[in-house]
C-alpha cells in the first residue's frame, strides 16, 4: 500500500512526495509503464503494512538535531497531534484517489481493447462480405454484437460512480489535508500568534472540513 519517496539522483532533484498508493516493484519501470492500472489494486491495511509518513524521519532527526531541545520537543508534539487529526484523514483520501485513478486507467484500457475489436470485425465483416461467404459474416457479425453489449456494460457501470470524478475529488482533499500538515507544523496563516490549545482547536476543525469537501481560506475563515 505505501511507496517510498524517491532518492534523488543529485542535489538539484526533487523527490517524489510521499503516497499510500500500492508498492508492487515497479520502482525500475519506465515512467509510462508505472502509470499502469493494477490488476489487484491492494486495499488499506495499515496493520499489515506501515503507512508512509510525510515526513522521512531519518531527515527530520538530522534537522531537529540542530535544533534547541524545547523547539525540538515542540515539533515532535506537534508531529504526534497531527498523526490522528490530519494524517489518518489523508491516508484514506490519498489511498481512495490512488485507487479511484487505477480504476479509471482500468476503464480506459477496457475501452481501447474494445474499440480495437470492434475495428478489426468490422473489417472480417466487410472481407466476408466481398467473399460472399455468410457463414462468417454471421459469426463476425454475432461477435461485434457481442463487443457492443459488452461496451454498453462497460460505459453503464463506469457511469454509476464515475472514477475521474471521485479520482479529483479525494485528490483534491488529500492534497489541501497534506498543505494543513505542513501549514500547522510551520505555524503559518492562520495557526500563527495563537496558543496551542487554539492552535490545535483550529487544526481539528480545518482538517474536519476539508475531508468533507469544504476548504477554508488561510484566515481560518470558511
Amino acid at each position: 500500500m505505501t511507496q517510498a519517496t524517491n532518492t534523488p539522483s543529485s542535489p538539484s532533484a526533487t523527490p517524489a512526495p510521499n503516497t499510500q498508493a500500492p508498492k508492487d516493484g515497479r520502482e525500475r519501470w519506465s515512467v509510462w509503464m508505472k502509470e499502469l492500472p493494477r490488476w489487484n489494486f491492494k486495499p488499506e491495511k495499515p496493520e499489515l503494512d506501515p503507512p508512509t509518513p510525510l515526513i522521512n524521519e531519518k531527515d527530520l532527526e538530522e534537522i531537529l538535531a540542530t535544533a534547541d531541545a524545547e523547539t525540538a520537543q515542540s515539533i515532535r508534539a506537534d508531529i504526534q497531534f497531527l498523526e490522528y487529526e490530519v494524517l489518518r484523514l489523508f491516508r484514506k483520501r490519498d489511498h481512495s484517489a490512488a485507487k479511484q485513478q487505477n480504476m479509471y486507467r482500468f476503464y480506459q484500457i477496457l475501452f481501447l481493447i474494445l474499440a480495437a475489436i470492434a475495428t478489426t470485425l468490422g473489417s472480417l465483416q466487410a472481407l466476408s462480405l466481398n467473399a460472399n461467404d455468410r457463414n462468417w459474416l454471421a459469426l463476425f457479425a454475432f461477435l461485434e454484437t457481442m463487443v457492443a453489449l459488452a461496451s454498453v456494460y462497460l460505459a453503464t457501470i463506469s457511469g454509476r460512480e464515475p472514477p475521474l470524478t471521485l479520482w479529483m475529488m479525494n485528490r483534491r482533499r488529500a492534497e489541501q489535508l497534506r498543505r494543513e500538515y505542513f501549514r500547522f507544523l510551520m505555524d503559518l496563516e492562520p495557526y500563527n500568534g495563537r496558543n496551542k490549545i487554539q492552535r490545535r482547536l483550529l487544526l481539528s476543525e480545518r482538517a474536519a472540513e476539508i475531508n468533507r469537501g469544504v476548504f477554508p481560506d488561510e484566515s481560518g475563515i470558511t
